[in-house]
């Protein structure tokens, strides 16, 4: 195997050791550190592009030590010590075969799960994001396969995996995919489109021992208002950071800044109650 063959389908982590100093102003003596600066964990496929890669991992830690000198102490940068490439290989999530939903999720009344028998659960979620029915929306049926074909499907093999959304979305420039995971009834992102489009379908992805499984989500906002609020009211949620908000206009504000940034998984706090 070459080298480039060797460094496609893995995650790779980029950490820069840099000789730090200070001079401690009492007595002139100086302390010097090795401190380690990291990148963040990319994933790096045929289609990845290697320059933006690159960049983002230099960005992340020129930020990381921006902070580091920042936080005072007279710190100072002397020289690179050593650079270190880690990688692991990159297997990317699926969905797949059809899994029944926990009671606390079927009992939100905010998810079509697709009865599927092959692994193409991304497919009927789709299709059936885009050709609601008032009853028996979670039966595979001919007319939903039919349905499915006016799709392109173009380069995507099922199982689906989150990193070919991008693709997906390439094809059918009409439609902006979203998937959500879930912890002990807690939710997060996990791809986020990077698009505004006249569709917008919002997926959850669910697992078991065996397999993982994509779920149509249909109603956002009774699916996430548990995990914010004891209040009924609908909200208005981002996608992206998962803040909800009570109107439109508040919402729109909020986008203008949470797009720049990357999705985030945000950490509730530990309550004490008394």
């Amino acid at each position: 195997m070459d080298a480039v063959s060797f460094l496609k389908a893995v995650r790779p982590l980029v950490v820069v050791t840099c000789k730090m100093e200070r001079v401690i102003i009492a007595t002139g003596d100086v302390i010097t550190k090795d401190i380690p600066f990291v990148s963040r964990t990319g994933v790096n496929l045929e289609a990845t592009d290697v320059n933006e890669l690159y960049t983002n991992a230099v960005d992340k830690m020129m930020e990381s030590m921006a902070i580091f000198l920042s936080l005072g102490s007279g710190w100072r940068f002397v020289a690179v010590q050593k650079l270190d490439i880690n990688t692991v290989k990159y297997e990317p999530v699926k969905g797949s075969s059809y899994i029944p939903l926990p009671k606390y999720l079927a009992d939100k009344k905010a998810i079509i799960n697709l009865k599927n028998e092959d692994s193409q659960c991304f497919k009927w979620c789709l299709a059936r994001a885009l050709n609601p029915v008032g009853r028996d929306s979670e039966r595979v049926t001919k007319e939903l396969r039919k349905q499915a074909e006016e799709l392109n499907w173009n380069g995507i093999t099922f199982p689906v995996t989150l990193n070919e959304i991008d693709k997906f979305e390439r094809n059918n420039t009409a439609l902006s995919i979203n998937v959500f995971g879930h912890e002990e009834r807690f939710f997060y992102p996990l791809q986020i489109s990077k698009h505004e489009r006249k569709d917008v379908v919002d997926l959850l992805l669910i697992s078991n021992d065996s397999t993982n499984h994509y779920c149509l989500v249909n109603n956002l906002s009774r699916l996430l208002l548990s995990q914010v609020s004891n209040n009924q009211k609908s909200r208005l949620f981002c996608r992206r950071c998962l803040n909800n908000f009570r109107s439109k206009e508040a919402l729109d504000k909020h986008k203008r800044y949470c797009n720049q940034h990357e999705a985030v998984r945000p950490e509730c706090p530990n309550l004490v109650r008394s």
